[in-house]
């Protein structure tokens, strides 16, 4: 859902990464814990890179609190009180819409990522073959996220021959 902001306010709009760097770093922390938390570290580290090496870590923990915050403080203020809100009819129907939002924010994102890095056979294929290990095996996110790495490389390896 943040993705596409993220890109745009990161890639076009403010010109902190190119499209490569920013796909590459979104790629790599998909296989951590908390993704958007370790993205934002990266990107804040990247937006600061014309600086000192202590601005860039000063960049990357802005940007990990930046984006953690708003969290903690739901946890705090809101949370408490979640339970009774849930029991309120119109919270509990809407609930249902803003799941099905989310999912559909989530594929909108996917489609500007992939539209942003050329929709060709080998982006397509990894894709495919990303979502068919995710629905059908049990195969750890870090270690498709390898796999993914190695097919990159080795279909890059293959075409510049």
């Amino acid at each position: 859902m943040v993705v596409p902001l993220m890109h745009s306010e990161l890639v076009e709009a403010n010109h902190y990464m190119t499209n490569q760097e920013f796909l590459t770093g979104f790629g790599l922390v998909q296989g951590l814990p908390g993704p958007m938390f370790s993205f934002s570290a990266y990107a804040g580290g990247m937006a600061a890179r014309g600086g000192s090496i202590l601005t860039q870590v000063i960049g990357a923990v802005a940007g990990g609190i930046a984006i953690f915050l708003p969290g903690l403080l739901l946890i705090y203020f809101i949370y408490p009180i979640w339970e009774n809100l849930k029991e309120i009819k119109g919270i509990k129907v809407s609930l249902k819409g803003i799941t099905a939002v989310a999912g559909g924010l989530i594929t909108v994102a996917a489609i500007i990522l992939m539209q942003k890095s050329g929709f060709e056979l080998d982006n397509i294929l990894i894709t495919f073959l990303t979502a068919l290990l995710l629905f059908t095996k049990r195969i750890p996110a870090p270690l498709i996220v390898l796999i993914a790495l190695a097919a990159g490389f080795i279909i890059d390896s293959i075409t510049t021959m």
